[in-house]
């Protein structure tokens, strides 16, 4: 089987020109790709995977899987599976329905739409000490991170100093500075699906998953954060969902991601598989021993996925 990762899925949005997404034109155009090339994973397909062990007999058909909770993934993506009878796995971050604010992951992307890469780049290393960026030598966040993205020039710079190198003690008072000088806004209204899309979503057939309740990359948090981050998003999960299938995905993905600590928390708390990002097929060997990093590619690398 093949795993595959979707972020935004949508339309060109002229507040945010230099946003990487995936157009819904393309989107579809993947999919009529992937049925005929590989097929579809059935539903249930994967709940004989999951729970047996036991793998579809043609190789390499595709699961279709969505992080951060996007509106466009009902606005778009979910209708259109619908129409094609088709269902999906959708990751959601609970903290913006706790606290009603925009996840920090998401304020840099809007920040990278908005602003160029080199004006980014020049204002944060002015505001930045060395003493905020502990991780900056990390040689795994340094060489194993936006592998896959071709961002415009000084983006992937930025989004790597804030999201990996920067300690999260600072990253509000970061983010909330450069926004000022560039007079960027962050509207939280409709950036996400509402608890009734998710709900409709989930009956309509679409499993529903924890991404942790602020999305941060969980090897820089010790056990006690990382135990916070993954039991106070499905306790909140549970509270809107039925949660059939109790499944959940690591924020950023790849193994520099996640540790020791996080793949042990999820067994604690009796998750039923996890997905990584890892261009890989998932199958048997992955049922036995990767059942908490099973491996998803990333949507653009496969014909029509590229972004805009």
């Amino acid at each position: 089987m093949k795993g595959v990762m979707y972020h935004y899925v949508t339309e060109f949005d002229e507040r945010f020109p230099n946003l990487r997404f995936l157009d819904f034109k393309n989107f579809l155009k993947q999919l009529d790709y992937f049925e005929e090339k590989y097929g579809f994973v059935t539903f249930k397909e994967w709940e004989e995977y999951i729970f047996n062990g036991i793998t579809p007999n043609k190789i390499g058909k595709v699961l279709l899987t969505f992080d951060d909770a996007l509106s466009c993934h009902f606005n778009y993506v979910f209708k259109e599976l619908k129409r094609r009878n088709l269902w999906g796995l959708f990751y959601i971050p609970t903290n913006p329905y706790k606290v009603e604010k925009m996840l920090y992951v998401h304020k840099i992307q809007i920040l990278s739409s908005v602003v160029s890469g080199l004006d980014l780049n020049l204002y944060t290393k002015k505001i930045i000490s060395q003493n905020m960026i502990p991780d900056e030598k990390k040689i795994e966040f340094r060489n194993d991170t936006y592998k896959k993205q071709n961002n415009y020039s000084g983006i992937t710079e930025f989004k790597r100093l804030l999201n990996y190198f920067l300690d999260y003690d600072y990253r509000e008072e970061i983010i909330e500075k450069i926004s000022n000088e560039f007079s960027v806004k962050f509207n939280i209204n409709k950036f996400y699906l509402s608890i009734p899309q998710i709900r409709e979503m989930e009956n309509s057939g679409m499993i529903i998953g924890s991404h942790t309740a602020s999305h941060p990359v969980m090897s820089k948090l010790d056990s006690f954060e990382q135990r916070k981050e993954i039991k106070s998003s499905f306790s909140f999960l549970n509270s809107i969902c039925k949660l059939n299938h109790k499944t959940y995905c690591h924020p950023f993905g790849g193994f520099h991601s996640f540790d020791e600590h996080t793949l042990s928390i999820l067994e604690e708390n009796k998750v039923d598989y996890s997905f990584n990002v890892q261009s890989a097929n998932i199958d048997k060997v992955d049922w036995v021993d990767n059942k908490h990093s099973l491996p998803r590619f990333d949507c653009n690398e496969f014909q029509f996925g590229g972004a805009n």
